[in-house]
């Protein structure tokens, strides 16, 4: 089933985007689900507030509510079409289906409208768009025994907010920021909503040019994982990714390097084990994986990164008689995997320490369950990964 627990289209200020009545008509074929979560499908009118939507995010990135199938695909299709590059595609699909639009109609509405009226042409951009969005994660190992079962209070959260706050209004951000936390499985989820630089538009209203000036919003995403340990930090910059693990080890658990950010990946195997290093035969979600690219570093006194890239690095290697030298730094690895029953292969790529980027929003259970069995992950590093046996394929 379709992940949409990291979706864009589950985010509350995406659905803030989107006219009430429109998404109404979208969700009403699903009604008796959403009724089974708690939020009424009828609510959704040109009177909703930040209350409902909130409420409306809640169910649909809820892992534990057995979501249909059917809801699952069409939220899941929509996110991944609306997306600029195929602007002109979802225009030309819309004209030639006569599907109506109202005015004014953004990109994502554009998307609804396609999938309500002719969910045969979305389908079909879906399966054929080339486009490959990454998501990344910087991941921060505790340095101790963090206490899993930590508490957070209303008064906890503002005074988180207040912090943040200041620290955006020192970046000319705005003033101002707003958490929501969100608990889950073995996680705590943490949505954080603020202000970025302040912008300014040229438009074409009613015949006439103009000028908009205006202060976007931003959501970052904040995971604390009590299973393994760690914190998940999904932001803009690497300053802002720093201030993040600083002010929530302090506010979570009373120190500010809490989570010190001590190495999570490491690209090591590739040098062991080569080729083995790919095996997924004890992975029923991956079907293959094989290493599209390579960079490394070999220290002396001048480094120079050297950087294969090829369908398969270790095929074009062996072809070609090359090696990684011993002694190499690697610096980073791109791998490309085909999940099983998919047609169209998904990318990985690894950046020790802390970096993994990927093409889809639900990748990561999956990819991290198949880099820890690898021992990308280091194991001595990372709580909760002594159940990982390493397997190599035989023969």
């Amino acid at each position: 089933m379709t992940s949409l627990r990291h979706s864009r289209f589950s985010r509350p200020e995406v659905l803030a985007v989107i006219r009430p009545e429109m998404l109404r008509r979208f969700l009403t074929p699903y009604q008796s689900y959403f009724h089974g979560g708690g939020f009424d499908v009828d609510c959704l009118s040109h009177r909703v507030g930040p209350v409902e939507l909130a409420h409306l995010s809640d169910v649909l990135m809820t892992s534990e509510l057995d979501i249909p199938p059917e809801v699952a695909n069409a939220l899941y299709a929509v996110h991944e079409v609306a997306v600029e590059e195929n602007t002109e595609l979802l225009e030309m699909l819309a004209s030639s289906e006569e599907v109506p639009l109202e005015p004014d109609s953004t990109l994502l509405e554009l998307a609804l409208s396609l999938w309500m009226s002719a969910p045969k042409a979305l389908k079909w951009i879906h399966q054929h768009q080339s486009c490959e969005r990454k998501r990344s994660f910087e991941y921060f190992s505790t340095a101790g025994d963090a206490s899993s079962d930590f508490s957070l209070s209303a008064e906890g959260i503002r005074q988180l907010e207040q912090s943040l706050s200041y620290y955006f209004k020192k970046k000319d951000w705005g003033h101002g920021c707003r958490i929501n936390h969100r608990p889950q499985s073995n996680e705590h989820w943490f949505l954080v909503s603020h202000g970025e630089r302040y912008k300014r538009q040229a438009t074409w209203e009613e015949g006439r040019m103009g000028t908009i000036g205006f202060r976007p919003e931003r959501y970052d995403l904040i995971i604390y994982d009590a299973l393994t340990e760690e914190l998940c930090v999904n932001a803009q910059t690497p300053t802002q990714r720093e201030h993040y693990r600083k002010l929530f080890g302090f506010y979570l658990f009373g120190q500010e390097n809490c989570f010190p950010g001590r190495s999570k990946y490491t690209l090591e195997p590739l040098l062991r084990d080569g080729a083995t290093a790919l095996f997924t035969g004890d992975i029923p979600e991956i079907e293959s994986a094989r290493l599209c690219e390579l960079s490394y570093v070999i220290d002396g006194n001048y480094e120079e990164v050297i950087t294969h890239k090829a369908y398969d690095v270790f095929a074009s290697m062996k072809q070609h008689r090359e090696y990684i030298p011993p002694g190499a730094r690697l610096l980073k690895a791109t791998f490309k995997l085909r999940y099983t029953a998919q047609s169209k292969e998904r990318t990985l790529t690894l950046k020790p320490s802390n970096v993994a980027l990927y093409t889809r929003d639900g990748d990561g259970p999956i990819l991290e369950k198949w880099l820890k069995r690898r021992e990308f992950v280091v194991r001595d590093r990372v709580k909760g990964h002594e159940q990982c046996e390493h397997v190599l394929a035989v023969g």
